[in-house]
């Protein structure tokens, strides 16, 4: 913590040093003997606490304070007098809103303890300010409330929990920033994340990081979300609606059509603030992380907009609330076992499902290692770019004369 910057204000000189050697240690000390004096120190240096006189000739203590408050208003103003006068005290805890009056002669030990309260009193509340500060940038207000009802929550350390996990990056961004100025791209940059942050954090998610163009945020903490999967569904088909929404002044400003790619999954990590005491972030470790970052990348073996997994699809209610289709076992790089994974498009409240009868039925002909009339079905569809990629794929397992249905990521 900061030393304290205190500014004792009496025209009386042994009053002044009087109140230095009560708080000489531990503190910082300014000391006025008029209130021109003062009223320059409080112009030119930040003050934590200012206790002052009010009888002072030509400038009263009053107005000292009432200029502190405008100057200053995070400073507490203490009003030192033994001067009896009710209209200038109302006048003073009215115009210039002092913390105390304390009359003279005061009980050294009583004003001492005073001064102390009320900075701890200040600092907790700097300290709160800081903190729902800081977790506006990553949580919504309601969540923001919540915690600092209970800032424990806020302590070094982790736990395990079960969460629904958010990866999403920009298409072609490398190439993107290589062909724009950096002003215009860091202008298109922050309004593409402000909007992608505000759908997020509007269905209850936390922001972990930004990753460049890349978005990482989940759902079940620090807060319990009952239905994290179901919100982390919502946010990802909103911020692609978003995107679409945007397009037309995105791709003037990009010189081609903003393209994002969202991975979902719905897994154990470890949550909390990581890192040191005097500088920690609230983020996830695990796995599971891991596995919805590799599925945002599949999403170019497929050239879908979202994928998410098996965990996730059952868990946020699968067709019941959303409307999606099983896209296959894939294996991602780090992982020995596949995941199951779907392709996430709408909500069952926006639109009618479509019919996804050949789609299946083709789909169970490659799993059974029907090639042939898989291909066939996929063909059918060729304006359908996961039909598209099956289709090849089962006709290169027509001539190696082998394929497990497991698609393989080799890349991050």
């Amino acid at each position: 913590m900061d030393i304290h910057t205190l500014l004792f204000v009496d025209d009386e000189v042994d009053i002044v040093d009087s109140l230095y050697r009560s708080f000489r240690k531990g503190y910082r000390i300014l000391k006025a003997t008029s209130g021109s004096e003062a009223i320059k120190i409080i112009n030119e240096q930040a003050v934590d606490l200012i206790i002052c006189d009010q009888r002072m000739p030509n400038i009263s203590g009053d107005q000292v304070l009432k200029h502190a408050l405008e100057q200053q208003p995070q400073a507490i103003r203490i009003l030192l007098t033994g001067y009896a006068d009710t209209e200038s005290l109302v006048r003073c805890i009215n115009e210039a809103q002092i913390y105390k009056y304390i009359s003279k002669p005061w009980e050294p030990e009583m004003l001492r303890l005073t001064v102390i309260r009320a900075l701890e009193s200040q600092d907790l509340s700097k300290q709160k300010q800081l903190v729902t500060t800081a977790l506006s940038q990553y949580v919504s207000s309601k969540v923001v409330e919540q915690i600092m009802a209970d800032p424990t929550r806020l302590q070094l350390g982790g736990e395990r929990k079960t969460l629904s996990i958010f990866f999403s990056d920009l298409e072609g961004f490398s190439q993107l920033a290589e062909r724009m100025e950096p002003e215009p791209l860091t202008a298109l940059l922050n309004d593409y994340l402000t909007d992608m942050s505000n759908i997020i954090l509007d269905e209850g998610g936390t922001l972990d990081k930004y990753q460049g163009d890349g978005i990482v945020a989940f759902w079940n903490a620090p807060l319990d979300q009952p239905d994290h999967a179901a919100c982390a569904c919502r946010a990802a088909l909103r911020c692609q609606q978003r995107l679409t929404e945007r397009g037309e002044d995105f791709t003037s400003r990009a010189g081609g059509k903003l393209k994002a790619r969202i991975g979902l999954h719905t897994g154990e990590v470890v949550v909390g603030n990581m890192g040191s005491k005097v500088r920690f972030d609230y983020s996830i470790l695990g796995d599971a992380a891991n596995l919805a970052s590799r599925l945002e990348n599949a999403n170019k073996l497929f050239d879908t907009a979202i994928l998410v997994s098996e965990a996730t699809w059952q868990q946020a209610g699968g067709a019941v609330n959303f409307i999606g289709r099983e896209i296959g076992m894939l294996k991602v790089t780090g992982r020995t076992t596949p995941v199951k994974v779907f392709e996430l498009q709408n909500q069952i409240a926006d639109a009618s499902p479509p019919d996804l009868t050949t789609y299946r039925k083709a789909l169970a002909l490659c799993y059974a290692g029907h090639w042939i009339e898989a291909e066939a079905l996929f063909n059918t569809a060729p304006d359908d770019p996961v039909c598209r990629a099956y289709a090849k794929q089962c006709h290169n397992a027509q001539s190696l004369g082998a394929w497990d249905g497991v698609w393989l990521m080799n890349n991050k």
